[in-house]
């Protein structure tokens, strides 16, 4: 028989997709897609594929160690951050023990913790979907082993201080980790954007993770990376399993990172577009929550608003899985005729 605590495990709910026909705008996927050369390499890549990549991915790590100045024993990498965060929770967590994250926001924690047999403490969120220093600290207790959740939050593009994330690191025990997910850091406004990375130097227990499925459009490929003390990774690097990383998205991913001409482009645009995609949900009546800092926006509109645009073949995002009451959407910024079909399509309905 398998193990009890899996029997009632809640399953995760991804955004819905409809077919090739719809426009997506439910799983915060960069729309415009990688650039031209990174598109070239995967086609390239085609006659590789009975091929094992690297196993060390030594010039993968090399790159994005350079990237954000660190070493490359910093540097650890997964089939997503999805599966960091499997790695990261199976070495941290056992029945005993607890994860502490917010309220309300990416499910797969939760999740997660359910799978190791551990509890799930939720930090109440401040105001206006903030996200709460103090009610964080008041539910830490001996059980946590893990502090996890992202900034920019999901659903809601809440961001959280430098200032707030010492004063967690300096409240944990230092056999706890504190997970910061950063999937979302490309979208922060460079006067609001501070570097959480040099505070690794001084906290062992700290861990950031990012992607490539956001910000440089590869979410099809699966590829994730965290930086971390060389004490963690080189546990992780023990349990993960071989091969992890396909060869086409180490490829992908390193030819990725250099295309900054392009990608540099696309933010312009896609947070030219959010404020302007804002603006007109406003005007329609809509709640739009001011201060998110994601490629999406989250508003409370009427109940029905993603039934009747799925029926015009637009998908959001319904927020009920992440247990928000009826009539609060996350909606992904798509391409500019792909917003201003959403409005003209919202406009008929509304």
């Amino acid at each position: 028989m398998f193990l009890k605590n899996l029997e009632y495990l809640e399953d995760y709910v991804s955004g819905t997709k409809g077919d090739d026909t719809f426009i997506r705008l439910s799983s915060n996927e960069n729309n415009y897609g990688p650039s031209p050369k990174v598109i070239e390499v995967i086609k390239n890549l085609s006659n590789l594929t009975y091929k094992y990549p690297d196993s060390s991915y030594s010039e993968l790590k090399n790159i994005l160690a350079n990237l954000n100045e660190v070493d490359k024993n910093n540097i650890i990498l997964g089939n997503g951050t999805d599966e960091i965060f499997f790695y990261l929770f199976l070495m941290y967590l056992n029945t005993n023990s607890s994860i502490l994250t917010i309220e309300k926001t990416f499910t797969y924690y939760r999740i997660l913790a359910n799978i190791a047999g551990a509890k799930v403490i939720e930090a109440k969120r401040g105001e206006n979907f903030s996200i709460s220093c103090k009610n964080i600290i008041d539910s830490l207790n001996p059980s946590v082993r893990i502090v996890i959740f992202p900034s920019p939050d999901n659903p809601t593009g809440a961001i959280i201080k430098r200032e707030c994330i010492e004063k967690i690191l300096n409240s944990i025990p230092k056999d706890t980790i504190f997970i910061l997910d950063e999937a979302y850091f490309h979208f922060v406004p460079k006067e609001l954007y501070w570097n959480s990375i040099d505070l690794i130097k001084n906290y062992d227990n700290f861990i950031v993770t990012r992607t490539f499925s956001k910000f440089y459009a590869l979410a099809g490929i699966r590829l994730g990376y965290g930086i971390c003390s060389e004490k963690v990774s080189k546990l992780y690097e023990k349990i993960r399993m071989p091969f992890n990383i396909s060869l086409i998205a180490s490829e992908a991913g390193k030819t990725a990172i250099f295309e900054n001409e392009y990608y540099s482009n696309i933010l312009v645009r896609i947070l030219k577009d959010k404020k302007l995609l804002m603006e007109k949900l406003k005007n329609i009546g809509f709640e739009v929550l001011e201060e998110s800092y994601g490629n999406f926006v989250f508003i409370k509109a009427p109940e029905n608003l993603g039934n009747k645009l799925f029926e015009r073949k637009i998908v959001i995002r319904d927020l009920k899985s992440f247990n928000y009451e009826p009539g609060y959407f996350r909606i992904t910024v798509g391409k500019t005729e792909e917003n201003e079909a959403l409005i003209k399509a919202i406009m008929e309905i509304v």
